[in-house]
């Protein structure tokens, strides 16, 4: 129980680029098992980051049709 508390402490702390120190891989197999967490982590994080920006993007598209309506707006108010 206490290696999956630790273990767990090490994850979070190392993907939240914190990364006290007070913990860290000994052996080969242990870094490689913390580069593999690291790296899906950053995985994930740009998939998060992808699906935000289409969203984004999305958003600002759906909000480029009004801008017509404003113009024309502007238009007859010079009027």
């Amino acid at each position: 129980m206490r290696i999956l508390i630790i273990t767990c402490y090490f994850s979070f702390t190392s993907l939240s680029t914190v990364g006290f120190g007070d913990y860290y891989p000994l052996s080969d197999v242990e870094r490689l098992v913390g580069a593999m967490i690291l790296f899906g982590g950053v995985v994930i994080f740009s998939q998060i980051i992808g699906v935000f920006n289409k969203i984004l993007n999305d958003f600002i598209a759906l909000g480029a049709d009004l801008d017509d309506g404003d113009n024309l707006s502007k238009f007859f108010g010079v009027l």
